[in-house]
């Protein structure tokens, strides 16, 4: 076992009785062992299967800390159904997520109970405090950033070169494993204070600290032996909440010598395997430095996620905005379009009379100055659509300015001179022109 662990069934100092019921979520590791370099290859196509499963046990999760959040609402300690599967739960992760590190090479159990494993999760529930369970939200906000930042990096770029590392070598450096342990043990304690398994605030992402003098005697269990809630005073048998000696028995938790009675949590070797688990975890100058490193790696790569989702976010809204843009300009066009497609049959049909063309020309002149206002307060993208916008707006109220001109004319020879020195055909053109560019950039 590597260095960086405390004696192997070291006793943490003991909690005054009156503390028993704010004991934290303990995560015990064995050390780095060898590991097949086989199943590092394809681990994580290994863990498919129990991911699976966590993801549908964590459906049935969520539903219970709901059920479990107003229980303990009310009573001040989560109701015993939900203690139960959420400890198993939190089990399960613990060990999927080790095993997916790479933590360790032994497969995780298919099972909520507790298991020998080179991973164990000891939780103590008990009171709650019912102001912290109404705001635990706020509460978790902190912590969860933590994890996040630390989860950033030490799970992925770091996670990639720890898998190469035990690849080539086949077993994690020492000062690496209780790093990622750490990180994991950070983890676990955040979401088993987040689903009320604990009143204590996730800590010890530094490790634990380092008690002066010899370890405290281990207490010792039989293989396999029960973890989990242990006999504590005041959450056995009471009034009103079931009359089970040290909650939950025959549940698969049950009571063992020193665990909870007296001594609070307390490590102990594995006689199942031959691996021995300490329930401390003391890290290395190596290791802290290296926990360090996954903080400085996981605040530059939350940077940059980040920007690349604020870009990409940034992106979606102008393609939004876009798409609302280019729908709103087609609509507007359409009595513009009409005005403009069918303006030579219906001077046509004036047969000659003035009064009829240039009535036609005013309300063509009418139609494009309304086109021309509606491009103006249309919000559209900024860049090149933008600029579209405008140019097309400029067009279309100078194209409309030359058919006013028009529907003013009082004689024949004065429509025929307006008419040859404003180009009219030529800005009808520039209109169509400047309504493909804006369709082009709202598209693009």
């Amino acid at each position: 076992m590597s260095a960086y662990y405390a004696t192997p069934g070291a006793v943490p100092p003991t909690p005054p009785a009156r503390q028993q019921t704010l004991a934290p979520i303990l995560v015990a590791f064995a050390g780095p062992s060898p590991q097949s370099r086989l199943t590092v290859l394809i681990r994580f196509l290994m863990v498919i299967p129990q991911l699976i499963v966590l993801w549908l046990l964590g459906i049935a999760a969520y539903v219970i800390v709901i059920i479990g959040w107003f229980g303990a609402l009310f009573t001040g300690r989560l109701p015993f159904f939900a203690a139960d599967f959420l400890t198993g739960y939190l089990r399960w992760m613990a060990r999927v997520y080790a095993y997916t590190f790479l933590l360790t090479d032994v497969y995780p159990p298919f099972s909520l109970a507790d298991a020998d494993y080179p991973v164990r999760v000891a939780a103590m529930p008990g009171r709650l405090n019912r102001l912290a369970v109404l705001f635990r939200f706020f509460l978790l906000i902190p912590c969860w950033f933590v994890v996040t930042i630390v989860g950033y990096g030490a799970f992925t770029i770091v996670g990639f070169v720890t898998w190469l590392i035990v690849l080539i070598s086949g077993q994690m450096p020492g000062a690496l494993h209780a790093a990622l342990a750490a990180a994991l043990r950070y983890q676990i304690r955040t979401f088993g204070f987040a689903i009320m398994l604990t009143s204590t605030y996730p800590a010890g992402l530094f490790g634990d600290w380092e008690p002066p003098g010899p370890p405290t005697a281990p207490a010792m269990a039989g293989p396999g032996g029960p973890f989990g809630f242990g006999a504590q005073p005041g959450y056995g048998a009471q009034p009103g909440y079931g009359a089970q000696p040290g909650y939950g028995e025959t549940q698969g938790y049950g009571a063992q010598p020193g665990y909870g009675e007296t001594q609070g949590f307390v490590g102990q070797p594995d006689a199942g395997a031959g691996r021995e688990l300490s329930w401390r975890l003391i890290l290395s100058g190596g290791a802290r430095k290296l926990m360090i490193a996954f903080i400085v790696i996981g605040v530059l790569l939350a940077v940059v996620d980040g920007a690349i989702e604020a870009r990409i976010g940034a992106r979606a809204t102008s393609a939004a905005a876009a798409a609302r843009a280019s729908g709103q300009v087609q609509a507007d066009s359409v009595p513009v379009s009409s005005a403009i497609t069918n303006y030579s049959a219906n001077a046509t049909a004036c047969r000659g009379k003035l009064s009829c063309v240039t009535s036609l020309d005013r309300r063509v002149a009418a139609t494009l100055d309304t086109f021309a206002g509606q491009l103006r307060v249309i919000p559209m993208p900024a860049g090149r659509a933008s600029s579209a916008d405008a140019t097309l707006a400029a067009s279309v109220s100078r194209t409309a300015s030359i058919f006013a001109r028009l529907g003013a004319a009082t004689s024949a020879s004065q429509y025929v001179s307006i008419a040859d020195s404003a180009s009219l055909q030529q800005s009808v053109n520039r209109v169509d022109q400047d309504y493909t560019a804006l369709s082009n950039a709202l598209n693009s």
